[in-house]
């Protein structure tokens, strides 16, 4: 009956097609019996009311892959866009719930993009209403996955309206605006326009969000911003490495994976340094290196590793019970890991006090093993480390003591100067 040519049966029988597309076991059925054909025709009609029915019920099938498919397959996707341009709400909102749940797709995503749909979902992230601005926003999310969709979302004017929605007092909208900034600040050339169009201090300001998942993307864009050399500053500038180093006392490996990546991109700032250490965050680094999660025991170390260039901070370390956590990361399986542990106790056994320190706690035995390593990284750094430990006489001939003189003998026929 959606193919009568009596309108008002075509739309009682949408009407009782939309009802039965609830219930999630008739969404592959309709399918089934020809209903997706007949259903997009809807959208075709100059009637608001055939295009309502259309548009709900096809949102309810398109949750299902097969139906997806279908959809796609009978053209569905250039209907929908143009549909993005309804001057009815409904039918906005439901068109593009249809495209959010194709999206999920990366080749639907190319097919919006062909289809001009770009221009439209930009436009209605700038509607009122909230819910019209999620569906659009998410879209535009899973379009920003996809390498190719990033510098189109950008290059169609999508920034200013993305941006001003992390001011939106609604967190859906909130989330999904910082989780597409989070997708196209992987490019490098796209980061830098989101500093320009003023992203950052608001990205900043999320990290402080009372919901997670906002400030989980908050987290990511900013991560993604800190690559930028130029933009290391910045984020201190902004007020950025308090909620940064707050993420690490989450009891979350994801908040503590962002936080920790993003901050060993700063440590290597001299100013940045010094804001991480008067924040407190060499206690709660050296807490994270006792981590399950191989990642935040590496990025933790990392950021220690940046600290250790200077003395004070190398005391601070070793203060903070640092030694016996980084003397543990030694016998890591994982070469990133024990090099990053190697020369952050390099840094230290540079100093006077940290030799005593580093030998007293244990540190002979693993590094010796460590000059064994496949790894000429390793090698080098366990061999710097007992270079400056045997400094103190004390400890050279703790050193021999512990069979390290054959295997240094050994390594001076390296290949590796």
């Amino acid at each position: 009956l959606l193919r009568s040519p009596n309108e008002r049966v075509q739309e009682q029988a949408a009407v009782a097609i939309r009802n039965l597309s609830v219930e999630p076991a008739n969404e592959i059925k309709i399918m089934e019996e020809g209903g997706i054909p007949p259903l997009l025709a809807l959208l075709r009609y100059n009637s608001e009311s055939f295009q309502r029915q259309g548009t709900i019920t096809l949102r309810n099938l398109s949750v299902h892959d097969e139906n997806k498919i279908k959809i796609v397959q009978e053209g569905g996707i250039p209907l929908l866009v143009s549909l993005l341009r309804s001057p009815d709400k409904l039918i906005q909102q439901h068109s593009c719930g249809i495209l959010r749940n194709l999206s999920v797709h990366a080749d639907n995503c190319t097919r919006i993009i062909q289809a001009g749909g770009l221009l439209a979902l930009i436009a209605l992230m700038r509607s009122p209403d909230p819910i019209i601005q999620e569906e659009a926003l998410v879209t535009l999310r899973n379009i920003s996955a996809n390498p190719g969709g990033r510098q189109d979302v950008v290059r169609e004017g999508g920034l200013p309206p993305l941006i001003a929605l992390l001011w939106s007092f609604n967190e859906d909208v909130q989330e999904h605006a910082a989780g597409t900034l989070a997708n196209l600040s992987v490019n490098a050339d796209n980061a830098e326009k989101i500093v320009e169009e003023g992203g950052m201090p608001l990205l900043i300001g999320l990290l402080r969000s009372p919901n997670e998942r906002v400030q989980e993307q908050a987290a990511v864009a900013i991560r993604n911003l800190s690559v930028e050399p130029a933009n290391e500053i910045k984020i201190m500038e902004e007020g950025g490495i308090p909620p940064l180093l707050a993420l690490l006392r989450y009891n979350s490996e994801s908040f503590q994976r962002q936080g920790t990546i993003t901050l060993r991109n700063l440590s290597v700032h001299d100013e940045n340094k010094i804001k991480i250490v008067q924040e407190g965050g060499i206690p709660l680094l050296v807490s994270l290196l006792r981590s399950p999660d191989k990642l935040i025991q590496q990025h933790s170390c990392g950021i220690l590793r940046n600290l250790s260039v200077h003395a004070d901070n190398c005391t601070r370390i070793i203060q903070a019970g640092g030694l016996l956590a980084l003397i543990a990361l030694m016998r890591s399986p994982d070469p990133i890991i024990q090099e990053e542990a190697l020369v952050t106790l390099r840094n230290i056994s540079a100093n006077p006090g940290g030799r005593q320190d580093v030998v007293r706690e244990g540190g002979l035995p693993p590094l010796i093993a460590l000059l064994w390593s496949f790894n000429e990284d390793v090698q080098e750094h366990a061999a710097g480390t007992l270079a400056n430990l045997s400094v103190n006489a004390d400890n050279a001939e703790k050193i021999v003591e512990e069979g390290g003189m054959p295997l240094l003998i050994g390594l001076l026929r390296s290949p590796n100067e």
